[in-house]
């Protein structure tokens, strides 16, 4: 009688340290998900914190100039293959935008870009960087949709690593200092355009 008492109880702490190890991983994948959700594309960088493991560069940080590792090889170029680079647009605010032809919500939001460039023309500088694809898609692309702000190259995604190999569209405002002063990761409504502008522009 002893001994059926003793496996019972044992039985019963066994699952209980099983349904407790149980609660305890759910606790874990649920903490897990509240992370990837805060950088999620689609959702702004904002919720991000100091000293975030995040990988790219931060707000707050120089943005990467389109060099290679030993800066001296360019890595972006325009649709003609000239290069292009960050030093081009020294001492006007710039928005970098990585984008693709193929890419259904870069597609929606190019007009709003266009528009947005219009609205801040002189003050703005905008640089929408092609991910993976030849030259003519990329220009038919700007041709139909009127796209007269700078389209840069990246065919290898050297670039779109460098600043963090996000999914696109991926946005950066950088500082007429050449510091990014705001990120957001997705595709963006012609408000919040002009709400993230702000970082860089400043009130208009």
């Amino acid at each position: 009688m002893q001994d059926l008492r003793l496996r019972v109880t044992a039985r019963r702490l066994a699952v209980g340290l099983g349904l407790a190890l149980v609660i305890a991983a759910m606790a874990y994948v649920s903490t897990l998900r509240l992370v990837v959700t805060a950088i999620a594309p689609g959702a702004a960088d904002v919720s991000l914190p100091a000293g975030s493991t995040t990988v790219g560069p931060r707000v707050g940080q120089s943005a990467p100039e389109f060099l290679s590792a030993d800066s001296e090889r360019p890595l972006l170029t325009d649709l003609d293959g000239k290069p292009v680079r960050l030093a081009d647009f020294a001492g006007k605010p710039l928005w970098i935008v990585f984008w693709a032809t193929w890419c259904t919500p870069c597609q929606e939001e190019a007009s709003d870009i266009r528009a947005a460039y219009h609205a801040h023309e002189g003050n703005l500088a905008v640089l929408a960087i092609d991910v993976q694809e030849p030259a003519e898609a990329a220009r038919a692309f700007a041709i139909k949709n009127d796209l007269d702000y700078t389209i840069g190259l990246d065919p290898t995604a050297a670039i779109k690593t460098l600043y963090g190999g996000w999914a696109m569209p991926s946005h950066f405002f950088v500082g007429a200092d050449g510091v990014i002063r705001d990120r957001y990761l997705g595709q963006m409504t012609a408000e919040l355009m002009e709400q993230h502008l702000l970082a860089i522009l400043g009130p208009t």
